[in-house]
């Protein structure tokens, strides 16, 4: 067995999906023998915690990030965007500290471009090795494509959560070459050791799931789109809404509206497997989520987010996902949709072990 590592995971705090697509990492490090500790702050390590032991965090200060109310990349976000690069700096300060006071020899950065060090094995994790702007052919858009590649440079390691070649998720996001620094690691998704449970005794059978995730407060526009949508159809739905440290754990909205705020995976992956239809974004965790599952959904791209309008597109034509805008939503007749709900992705589970194997000897 290889010696115990200290090791480091800080995942980026945009959303929930940079922390929900490293607990399959922290499990199998922790399946190594490792001694891992988590860094961070805000939801996604609030998020984290209800996963791990409180003992495992650090804080470590995260960038507020401001969407725009009507499409996610504006005028605020690229006031954030500045206060992200003024982090990369502080991220490394950051990290200096903590090597010295729990002499770390390992760390893992989720989109994290600061958290690196010249003295410890630095491991990136990202799906974006092509950042994808809303111009990606202008100069801006090459620039903060080669800008962020530099940056990768500075890593031992760049994990890469897609699969190379025709079964790829990421599509021209994670189109590198394959070589002793990126490493493709396969899937990430939390799903991806549960079993399925055939007709669950403490889970009401579903016509339409409906999975709300990303910024605000897109995501809650989205969520009032989605509730007055169903409110008088006949359907037996279930919302999750994709937020933490909520008051209200669990509520009915009505005899056929069921809300969860934040459900256990379980409970999620059941209503996964079940539902008769899926309707989410299309961010790329939520996408490894699907294919952990093997269930196809309508995808609602965040308005002006072009990742997730190019993700959404390319799901439809390379794996058959139906994609509605955001704000044709309510207008979309349930009667009309044609989706094969089924996906039989293949799923290589010990891809991400071998890759830790390899790099952490």
């Amino acid at each position: 067995m290889n010696k115990t590592k200290k090791i480091l995971v800080s995942p980026l705090n945009w959303g929930l999906g940079h922390a929900s697509r490293i607990i399959p990492v922290i499990r199998e490090l922790q399946n190594l023998g490792h001694d891992v500790k988590i860094g961070g702050s805000g939801s996604s390590i609030d998020y984290l915690k209800a996963y791990f032991d409180e003992s495992m965090f650090l804080l470590i200060d995260s960038p507020v990030i401001r969407y725009g109310k009507k499409h996610a990349i504006g005028p605020g976000f690229a006031f954030s965007l500045y206060g992200f690069l003024s982090g990369i700096r502080r991220d490394r300060r950051a990290l200096k500290k903590l090597c010295k006071k729990y002499s770390f020899d390992i760390v893992i950065s989720d989109n994290r471009p600061g958290l690196y060090s010249k003295d410890i094995l630095s491991i990136y994790i990202t799906h974006q090795y092509n950042v994808l702007t809303r111009k990606p052919n202008c100069l801006s858009g090459r620039l903060v494509r080669l800008a962020h590649q530099k940056m990768l440079l500075k890593f031992n390691f760049c994990f890469i959560p897609d699969t190379h070649g025709d079964l790829s998720l990421a599509g021209g996001l994670s189109d590198a070459e394959q070589n002793y620094k990126n490493l493709f690691v396969g899937i990430l998704s939390r799903f991806s050791d549960l079993e399925f449970i055939a007709n669950p005794t403490d889970i009401d059978k579903i016509d339409v799931l409906v999975l709300f995730s990303g910024p605000e407060p897109l995501r809650s526009q989205f969520e009032q789109i989605i509730l007055q949508k169903f409110e008088f159809l006949d359907k037996r739905v279930a919302i999750v809404r994709g937020v933490v440290n909520d008051k209200i754990d669990k509520s009915v909205l009505s005899n056929t509206i069921k809300v969860y705020n934040n459900p256990t995976d379980f409970v999620l992956f059941q209503l996964l497997k079940t539902a008769s239809l899926i309707i989410c974004r299309s961010g790329y965790s939520s996408l490894m989520d699907l294919a952990a599952c093997q269930r196809k959904a309508v995808l609602v791209p965040t308005p002006g987010q072009p990742e997730q309008e190019y993700l959404a597109k390319l799901f439809h034509s390379k794996f058959g996902f139906v994609v509605c805008e955001q704000d044709k939503i309510a207008e979309l007749k349930l009667e009309n949709v044609k989706l094969d709900n089924t996906w039989d992705y293949p799923y290589d589970g010990d891809k991400l072990k071998k890759t830790l194997d390899l790099c952490l000897k």
